[in-house]
């Protein structure tokens, strides 16, 4: 069997990936060249009025899904106004979601809602715990960095589906970014504050963090930096790159636009994102292609059952084994690996999945890099 030559993690990488549960800088194995994202520089145009933005974001949405409709007619659909858009916009003949057997999780009902009203042939892919969970030695190997986001696998699972039936496949990552729509913004409402940013998004308190410019003290924009750079390059466009390499699929994300970037980072924050609801002036115009209902259903995001399922027997089993291991032991020296242990597993406390399956999610994917190029489709 071929082997890869063994190489080291950066240190101050694997603290970011512990703290974010990716490797926002880029700087991942020590002696490779880091890439920087671009810049975020907010310049919003004082007393324009939000009929002049709707109309300008409206005629960049139709140039977008123009393109988008050139050598593709295939989308991933989720219940959601971001992937409707797309689907709806290019008049998709093929569309694909993802199914659980946990209601609470799956979104495919209403996608199917939304296929029928498209008029597209629809695709379900259906996963549970077994089928995830030999994934992810697999999906794990096309990544070039670890990522601890449990909805990578199961998009590296519908990427698989979606290439058996098509080439090229559109995806609609990229507005819950670009215009606010996760909760933690409408959060923000309540709590204001410089540093929301990091709260938001760490998993483990360690190490060191990304530099983001102050914005005047301005979390809200902070925040809304640190998703436009550090999460989507570190972690969304990765999902997206290892997904399709591992699929044999080309997927495209035509939100991933300069001119709708620029237009988004023109956006006064009152028409991003309230206590209420987030994705504002977005939705509006988003419902001339999808109606409102589509447009103005709150945000579920991509959910995956991993909290439920880490609880059944071959997952505790995989996930204990991996994380008493001698690598685990070496690498996640700066962590108190039992106690995460104890608690999710003898304490019932669901609020440390996250940091579990992360460090699992690690020490697989170094394995799966650093040990035999085994090319199996299995946790052994």
């Amino acid at each position: 069997m071929a082997h890869e030559t063994r190489r080291q993690l950066d240190s101050r990488a694997l603290e970011h990936y512990l703290r974010f549960s990716y490797v926002p800088d880029f700087s991942l194995l020590a002696g490779e060249d880091a890439t920087s994202a671009p810049p975020i520089r907010f310049n919003v145009v004082d007393g324009r009025s939000k009929e002049a933005y709707l109309e300008e974001l409206l005629d960049i949405l139709s140039a977008m899904l123009a393109e988008a409709r050139q050598g593709c007619d295939a989308a991933f659909l989720s219940s959601g106004v971001d992937s409707s858009l797309i689907a709806f916009g290019i008049r998709a003949k093929k569309t694909f979601s993802v199914a659980y057997d946990e209601a609470q999780f799956s979104e495919s009902e209403l996608a199917l809602e939304a296929a029928k009203e498209l008029g597209s042939e629809h695709h379900v892919v259906r996963i549970g715990p077994s089928q995830y969970l030999d994934a992810v030695d697999e999906a794990l190997a096309h990544r070039t960095s670890p990522t601890g986001d449990a909805s990578y696998i199961a998009l590296f699972l519908a990427g698989k589906e979606a290439a058996r039936h098509a080439d090229v496949v559109c995806s609609g990552e990229g507005p819950d970014e670009l215009f606010c729509g996760y909760p933690c913004y409408n959060s923000y409402f309540e709590h204001p504050h410089a540093d929301f940013w990091l709260h938001a998004n760490t998993i483990l308190d360690i190490g060191t963090v990304p530099e983001l410019p102050s914005y005047g003290g301005n979390g809200f924009y902070r925040m809304n930096a640190f998703d436009l750079t550090v999460w989507m390059w570190g972690n969304i466009l990765p999902n997206v790159d290892a997904a399709a390499q591992g699929a044999g699929i080309t997927i495209r994300t035509p939100y991933m636009r300069q001119d709708l970037l620029d237009f988004a980072l023109s956006l006064p924050i009152d028409l991003k994102a309230n206590r209420q609801a987030g994705k504002l002036l977005f939705r509006e115009a988003a419902q001339r292609y999808v109606g409102h209902t589509i447009a103005f259903r709150a945000k579920r995001g991509f959910p995956v059952p991993v909290r439920t399922w880490m609880r059944t027997r071959p997952f505790e089993e995989q996930i204990t084994k991996t994380l008493t291991g001698a690598l685990a032991r070496d690498v996640l020296a700066c962590v108190d690996v039992p106690s995460v242990l104890e608690a999710f597993y003898s304490q019932q406390d669901d609020g440390v999945w996250k940091q579990l399956w992360e460090m699992f999610a690690l020490i697989r994917w170094m394995q799966t890099k650093n040990g035999e190029d085994r090319g199996i489709n299995r946790l052994s």
